[in-house]
């Protein structure tokens, strides 16, 4: 395979798209589990006569090609297995290509079967390529073959993904620096334009999407029209569209159609159980938790009974999942015999989930003393005690108290956040940040624990005290920013660098 065409400005581009494109999808998704060793057309009889759809290589080297009746592709290979189209199998491989490109970036356009569409201004444009070839490892793995397009629009991108498929390439990246160049690379069949438009092309000598880039807009529009304007911006990186995002609670379900009578429960509890092993796996791909299982069961005459079970926290854990989902159905009231089970994962955000680090209060007031006795032994009898604040303008700086031997009940209020507005949770240790600013202003963050653009900053808000001490001044400079997808958090600058102090509950 030949290697990816990049540009020169991969580290400095923010803004870009990538396009994930499956060739002959309704093919690979009823075969992505077998049938590679042996040749094998998907056919549609669903007129008088069948016809080829499509055929995966070895077919296509015996002479069967698309749009050729099955009758004769049979003559030409007689080793041939012919297939139908398969619903559910494309059903099934959709939603694996979906999930598995979740795990790079959260905005994914399901723009047609087997293509989608991805939005990765959330991830630095220096790891695009490397992520493009481990996405299409994964899907290596389940049985997808895909080309990655990247480039800085919709539908520059589609058109990258295009060109892999014709220079067989495994990724292809257009870069606004060295996209003309580029583009002399394609013959104009690539752009996917209509068969009128590439005779017109043809007969003016235009046979690389390069040279037709390179014309006037207004030459254009006044001999081909709307189509060839249409082009035109394409290749340009002037024809912009927003993204209709897929729904990412519809993807991770299984069901289950039952061939023959239940009665009982064992076959609900030996299928519930599979499927979670499954979509557990699905969900754990994409960087997520379940938060939520939804069950449905269908009976005989009719009706049907399904719960919504949350978990008090995202979790993973199969056997967590089992139980709380066997639970409603062991009490199941069974009036017909079952005929079907359905069950969906409703996955957790992390991205916007924004974990409290203190408690909600004292478990057991009354062990407090105990409590305290176990912790001196192990840490010491110096070293417990709660931080106090100290008479002092610098942020963070505390002493520690000794605790009460016993829990007072105080009359009051106790101290705490405020009731209204958001509470500043600050990490136990400041983690150090680059940032890069744009007219003074911080416009990305890259730290070990979060990176994300700056969507709105604001700030300085600058202190400083102890200069009249030698060698114990500080200054800094803080500021509030919200990250995309990732929310709320306090940034400071200080001497010493830049770092993350805490975000916003």
């Amino acid at each position: 395979m030949k290697e990816p065409v990049r540009g020169k400005g991969d580290a400095k581009s923010e803004a870009g798209y990538a396009v994930i494109w499956c060739r002959d999808f309704r093919l690979q998704a009823l075969k992505r589990r077998g049938g590679r060793d042996f040749p094998v057309a998907l056919v549609d009889d669903s007129q008088r006569q069948s016809i080829v759809l499509c055929c995966n290589a070895l077919a296509a080297r015996s002479g069967v090609a698309p749009g050729m009746p099955s009758v004769q592709a049979l003559a030409r290979c007689a080793a041939l297995r012919v297939e139908r189209p398969s619903e559910a199998s494309e059903l099934v491989a959709a939603r694996f290509l979906l999930e598995m490109a979740l795990a790079w970036v959260p905005g994914i356009e399901e723009t047609a079967p087997g293509i989608l569409t991805l939005d990765l201004s959330t991830q630095a444009a220096s790891d695009w390529i490397e992520s493009a070839y481990r996405l299409r490892d994964r899907l290596a793995r389940l049985g997808l073959e895909v080309v990655v397009g990247l480039g800085e629009t919709p539908a520059l991108a589609r058109i990258a993904a295009q060109a892999a498929l014709h220079e067989e390439a495994e990724v292809w990246q257009l870069e606004p620096a060295a996209r003309l160049a580029q583009l002399d690379r394609l013959p104009v069949l690539v752009a996917e334009g209509s068969a009128k438009l590439r005779e017109k092309l043809q007969l003016w000598g235009l046979v690389t999407l390069g040279s037709f880039a390179r014309l006037q807009r207004e030459e254009v529009a006044a001999r081909l029209g709307d189509e060839g304007v249409e082009l035109w911006l394409r290749l340009t990186g002037r024809l912009r569209r927003p993204l209709s995002l897929a729904k990412l609670e519809e993807l991770f379900e299984e069901h289950h159609d039952f061939e023959y009578e239940v009665h009982d429960r064992e076959p609900l509890f030996f299928l519930l159980r599979r499927f979670i092993g499954s979509l557990a796996g699905r969900v754990a791909a994409t960087g997520r938790g379940v938060a939520a299982v939804h069950w449905l069961v269908s009976f005989a005459d009719g009706t049907c009974q399904g719960r919504r079970l949350a978990l008090p926290e995202p979790s993973l854990d199969e056997e967590v999942l089992f139980r709380l989902a066997s639970g409603p159905i062991e009490g199941l009231e069974m009036k017909a015999a079952v005929t079907g089970l359905r069950l969906r994962f409703e996955p957790s955000d992390p991205v916007a989930m924004q974990r409290a680090l203190f408690g909600k209060g004292l478990r057991n007031r009354h062990l407090h003393g105990e409590t305290l006795t176990r912790m001196r032994k192990i840490v010491g009898p110096d070293r417990i005690g709660s931080p106090r604040r100290i008479d002092t303008h610098r942020p963070g700086v505390c002493e520690r108290a000794p605790l009460a031997a016993e829990l007072v009940e105080a009359d009051g209020p106790s101290p705490g956040p405020p009731v209204t507005g958001p509470t500043l949770r600050r990490y136990p240790l400041a983690c150090r940040t680059n940032v890069q600013l744009r007219d003074g202003k911080p416009l990305r963050v890259e730290s070990a624990r979060l990176t994300g653009v700056v969507i709105e900053a604001h700030g300085p808000w600058k202190s400083g005290g102890d200069w009249w001490h030698r060698g114990q001044s500080w200054e800094r400079s803080e500021w509030d920013v919200d990250l995309l997808n990732h929310g709320l958090f306090r940034l400071v600058e200080t001497p010493g660098g830049w770092s993350l102090e805490g975000y916003y509950d």
